[in-house]
């Protein structure tokens, strides 16, 4: 069969691994010059040589606040000599280059490719038109299979601010922050308490005269550190040219903002009849999180949120495989009906779609490798995952080991 695989990320990179592996002719898309996606640290900002969007949103200084241990690729080591959890994003991209490496993959990659159309045709074929950026020329390719690898960080979330064309400082989303220097003896609003809002936040405090963090959430319900020194406020009322009121009537001066409001989900090259719908945050009608229901030989990668992700791209990546290969007998009606039931569930539950996940991981990693006939993931992975929610994650004073394909133990650092 041949596949194309769109996007030269983890995701990308564990699709393409495993399906050469059963002997698939494939080719992967990558538009920019190199492996390894939001891992991989610019400078720039804004657009490329090309003009198209800066893809990464990594920024100078970030650590991951997951275990290396839960970012592992399947049979995939990191190497001996780094023995501590907590790594820098230099050491995640060298790790992904190996792999690319180790698997032999960069034969099948073509970087500087820059996906403008993918349609479906008649007989199930896919049309992919794609412009070589380096060559400025354009192609249109034929696959019996499309796998679509882009992630969600490329498309910043900026919400509607009251007051916000006033504001005399700089505005800018997370995906354009790099480092804290410009932040020097400054007063920097953060918006957003997720992952990326809290350790910002922590980054800035180290230059700035003030950092304060904006949230929607109760503090108790917040479940990261927040570092010493940084004032909690709730939502903005309004922003005025060198101040931001907030709902509790309170207002203080502020030189800059960052908004750590997230991401969405954009596939700017889909065309309306490959049949995927993007709502509040959710791409609709993808079995499992996987497989297109109106055209289930187009697959995505990484639609869940929060969860081990480079171990869980391995294993979606071969329950999509198993069912190309016949292993998964289910109709496009039954993908359906089991889709529209998860989504009538979370509607009930009141949880975003990709995040449910979350809190059943290990059960839906189970049903995956149930109902396709595949090897499971590891059981220390959803272990260890499920014991950090309960600990929390972030804890650079603790190294984690798997012993073996059960267990796990933890030391202080």
């Amino acid at each position: 069969m041949k596949i194309g695989i769109i996007g030269a990320g983890a995701a990308g990179l564990a699709a393409l691994k495993h399906s050469l592996d059963e002997g698939h002719d494939c080719e992967l898309f990558e538009q920019t010059g190199y492996i390894g996606g939001v891992w991989k640290y610019v400078d720039k900002v804004g657009l490329d040589e090309f003009g198209l969007p800066i893809h990464t949103s990594m920024y100078e200084d970030l650590r991951t606040n997951l275990p290396k241990e839960l970012m592992m690729f399947e049979d995939f080591n990191y190497k001996r000599e780094l023995t501590h959890s907590y790594i820098s994003h230099q050491e995640v991209l060298e790790y992904i280059e190996s792999y690319a490496k180790f698997f032999k993959l960069s034969t099948h990659i073509k970087i500087y490719h820059h996906v403008e159309v993918v349609s479906p045709r008649p007989g199930g074929i896919w049309s992919v038109q794609v412009k070589n950026l380096k060559m400025n020329m354009v192609e249109t390719k034929e696959f019996d299979s499309i796998m679509i690898c882009v992630g969600d960080y490329s498309d910043p979330i900026v919400p509607e601010l009251h007051g916000k064309h006033k504001f005399g400082g700089s505005m800018i989303h997370s995906h354009d922050y790099r480092n804290p220097n410009p932040y020097k003896n400054k007063r920097v609003l953060i918006v957003g308490v997720g992952p990326s809002g809290v350790d910002i936040a922590a980054k800035v405090l180290a230059v700035a005269k003030k950092v304060i963090l904006c949230r929607r959430t109760p503090n108790s319900d917040i479940g990261l550190k927040i570092a010493d020194g940084i004032i909690i406020k709730p939502e903005i009322d309004e922003i005025f040219e060198k101040s931001v009121k907030f709902i509790d009537a309170t207002e203080e001066e502020i030189d800059d903002i960052i908004l750590c409001t997230g991401y969405r989900f954009s596939f700017p090259f889909l065309t309306p009849e490959c049949g995927v719908e993007v709502e509040d945050y959710y791409v609709k009608y993808l079995y499992k999180h996987t497989i297109n229901v109106e055209h289930p030989t187009m697959a995505f990668l990484g639609m869940p949120k929060n969860i081990p992700l480079f171990p869980f791209f391995c294993l979606q990546a071969r329950f999509y495989l198993a069912f190309l290969r016949g292993n998964l007998k289910v109709t496009k009606e039954e993908m359906r009906q089991d889709v529209e039931k998860y989504m009538e569930d979370c509607k009930e539950s009141g949880k975003n779609p990709h995040l449910k996940v979350e809190k059943g991981f290990k059960q839906f990693i189970e049903d995956l490798a149930t109902l396709a006939n595949i090897t499971p993931m590891k059981p220390v992975i959803p272990k260890m995952f499920n014991y950090l929610i309960k600990v929390g994650f972030g804890n650079y004073n603790i190294k984690y080991t798997i012993l073996n394909d059960e267990d796990f133990e933890e030391n202080a650092v």
